[in-house]
């Protein structure tokens, strides 16, 4: 585990998971500009490793709607959607993460496989609802 600051994530994607008030996970991604929270900055390799963790279980659920991607480039937001997850993206600029795709089915977070767990037990966004927010957008400070 190596801390890393803001100023050294700054221009390059990183992906972070992150629980709501009401149990349900994220995939939030910085998209080279967007917030990424202290919690996050202390272990980004417990997040890759943790979304390598989701990545690898079956699908629950259909995504509700993901972006169109290129065949060649791995949609993980539609991968993620699939096993129960909500996908935010940043906008590059620093902008607030807009809501890309959505599971059918929510998988709470007390379905985790173990390390995806541990990861959203430390990311807690209490005052957050993924399956609502308005207008689609998490702003962050």
């Amino acid at each position: 585990m190596v801390k890393k600051s803001r100023d050294e994530i700054q221009g390059w994607e990183f992906d972070w998971l992150a629980r709501d008030a009401d149990g349900n996970v994220a995939l939030l991604s910085t998209a080279g500009g967007g917030y990424a929270p202290e919690e996050f900055l202390r272990d980004t390799d417990l997040h890759d490793a943790a979304i390598r963790e989701i990545l690898a279980l079956e699908p629950s659920t259909e995504a509700v709607f993901a972006p169109e991607l290129a065949a060649n480039l791995a949609n993980t937001w539609r991968l993620v959607a699939e096993r129960g997850l909500f996908a935010f993206d940043a906008d590059p600029s620093g902008g607030p993460y807009r809501l890309v795709a959505a599971p059918r089915v929510p998988r709470p977070s007390s379905m985790l496989p173990p390390l995806a767990a541990a990861a959203t037990a430390r990311l807690v966004l209490e005052h957050v609802h993924f399956e609502r927010p308005l207008p689609d957008v998490l702003k962050f400070r």
